[in-house]
């Protein structure tokens, strides 16, 4: 293979390219700016979800109708609800997988933390396509871009911990600022370097209401 000189026009070319890269990536350490991504066809969720056998209860579309749910009582929870879903906190659906559910037929799971994260992150993707982690730290807020999103006619921000994270919306831009005076007295009173928390992008009213967009925000004590 010929090796290109300094001097080669063609390495002038590919040294600019590389420069740009890094001051793309280098200008961009404090504030995170993320995107929906595309759907893809298997995820690590997904495999899960269809090898531990959810599929016999939950159904392979999250509708709790499954081959064995006529046989159950209470049924399998119905994950494209929202009125269902929007009940339950990730602590209960991650307690559910890692523990079971007494006198039903959910059995435990003995997953890791991130399988069960995987898992609950392809659950909520049967409300809606657009579902998004983000991982970030304490002090660092984060841009996500609703490009993809319909968010025409208008829309609610929901959030389980709304204490810990603001949010605002701008030129089709969300903006997220961890609290950080409450999340550092979390993490110490808590003993934990980790707090999630979900943000739901929502259209309609009552029966009507549906997911626009998830974010599941995984903010991280840096300091510790």
């Amino acid at each position: 293979m010929k090796k290109l000189k300094l001097n080669d026009p063609r390495m002038k070319r590919v040294l600019c390219v590389l420069g740009l890269f890094f001051v793309l990536t280098g200008a961009s350490t404090k504030t995170g700016y993320k995107s929906f991504p595309d759907a893809l066809p298997t995820t690590e969720g997904q495999l899960i979800y269809e090898e531990m056998g959810c599929v016999m209860c939950h159904g392979p579309q999250g509708m709790g109708d499954g081959f064995l749910a006529d046989g159950l009582n209470p049924k399998p929870r119905k994950f494209t609800s929202y009125d269902e879903m929007n009940r339950i906190p990730y602590q209960s659906m991650y307690s559910a997988i890692k523990k079971g559910i007494p006198y039903s037929g959910m059995p435990a799971f003995n997953l890791s933390d991130k399988q069960i994260d995987d898992v609950i992150a392809y659950i909520k993707t049967f409300l809606t396509e657009n579902y998004i982690t983000i991982n970030t730290c304490v002090d660092t807020p984060q841009v996500v871009s609703l490009d993809n999103i319909d968010i025409k006619g208008g829309f609610k921000i929901e959030s389980d911990k709304e204490d810990f994270v603001s949010t605002s919306v701008k030129a089709g831009k969300l903006t997220l600022i961890p609290n950080f005076r409450k999340l550092i007295k979390i993490f110490n009173k808590k003993q934990t370097g980790l707090v999630r928390v979900h943000i739901n992008l929502t259209k309609g009213e009552k029966d009507k209401k549906r997911y626009l967009a998830i974010i599941a925000l995984r903010i991280k004590n840096c300091f510790h």
